[in-house]
């Protein structure tokens, strides 16, 4: 098979399986822009005395890691593919999921991934190791996803023998490219619902005068994100994991930039308690629901900017919470037998 001169962004294809399944359309991740990949090798080194020479170099257990990032668009978010739809209701659930990520990589001389593909990367086992959202004033909403798992193969299986990677992948793109367009648009600073949505309400006191404005908040961005680990459960007699964990408790962070137009407004008592439990709800014109509980409570403050370069003055708050997120696309993703 002839080789490609380059891989760019036209003959690349990413699917999320869940693990022991065939991959299928509805598995294929719709407006992603990137997509990266690691693998780590474990060594270590032991050593004798008598001799400077290296005694052995064993080989643990290699890591593999890949991450993932789209556009907010209304189709499936990376990670209700990921979770196999359990994103939007069982946090739990959700991180003990198990998905095998497929990476093809078509014919570079093509405008689109169609045919079979001539390479493809089969990532299996992998868990969901962090996901975070991102809404700023400049540029469109992003949703990343990170993977950690410990097998990767190239075409075929390892040894040889069951299913043919590239076989997976060849039933579901041919045709599957050119002329996809967006299921909602995508999503960028005029489609985050402000007004519909629950936001602390420090955050709020920076709003401008303009009456009956609900969305005149002067909010700059808005980023969610949460870091699951993912350790590595082993057995005696056995040389890989026979599953990965989270450690529990999760903190889930979510950041507000807003232009400052009084200070930071929260005075700060060394002699009395200064926080209340806030709600966090946000929503999109895509359908996303993203929604961090009733717990969240402010963690740090930074008041930046509006320095002699002519810059503005700009307020971060920080909230954080523990265990608490569901993530919703709207869409009528189900899980699949």
């Amino acid at each position: 098979m002839a080789r490609n001169d380059r891989i760019f962004y036209a003959c690349q294809a990413v699917a999320i399986v869940k693990t022991g399944n065939q991959p299928q359309d509805v598995n294929i991740a719709r407006g992603l822009q990137s997509v990266g990949m690691n693998s780590n090798f474990s060594l270590d080194q032991i050593f004798e005395i008598g001799q400077l020479e290296i005694y052995e170099n064993v080989e643990d257990i290699a890591d593999i890691e890949v991450s993932l990032e789209k556009v907010i668009d209304g189709e499936s978010l990376l990670y209700t593919l990921a979770s196999n739809g359990l994103a939007k209701t069982n946090l739990v659930a959700a991180v003990k999921s198990r998905s095998d990520v497929y990476l093809a990589i078509f014919d570079d001389a093509q405008s689109n991934a169609t045919g079979q593909a001539r390479n493809v990367c089969w990532n299996s086992g992998c868990y969901i190791s962090s996901v975070s959202y991102s809404y700023s004033v400049d540029g469109n909403a992003t949703e990343s996803l990170g993977f950690v798992g410990n097998d990767r193969f190239w075409n075929t299986e390892a040894g040889g023998t069951g299913s043919d990677a590239i076989s997976q992948f060849a039933t579901i793109t041919n045709g599957q490219f050119g002329g996809d367009e967006p299921a909602s648009g995508v999503q960028r600073r005029v489609n985050v619902r402000v007004a519909d949505s629950t936001i602390p309400s420090l955050v709020k006191e920076q709003r401008g005068d303009l009456a009956g404005d609900q969305g005149n908040d002067h909010i700059q961005s808005i980023s969610v994100s949460a870091d699951f680990g993912q350790e590595n459960l082993l057995e005696l007699g056995r040389f890989g994991p026979y599953a990965k964990f989270v450690t529990f408790p999760i903190e889930v962070s979510c950041e507000f930039e807003v232009i400052a137009t009084s200070g930071d407004l929260k005075s700060v008592s060394g002699v009395n308690k200064n926080l209340t439990d806030q709600t966090i709800l946000l929503l999109d014109d895509a359908g996303t629901v993203l929604e961090l509980g009733d717990k969240n409570k402010l963690s740090s403050i930074s008041y930046s900017g509006g320095d002699a370069g002519g810059g503005n003055s700009n307020v971060t708050y920080s909230y954080t919470n523990f265990n608490s997120l569901l993530v919703d696309d709207g869409s009528a993703f189900s899980e699949l037998a």
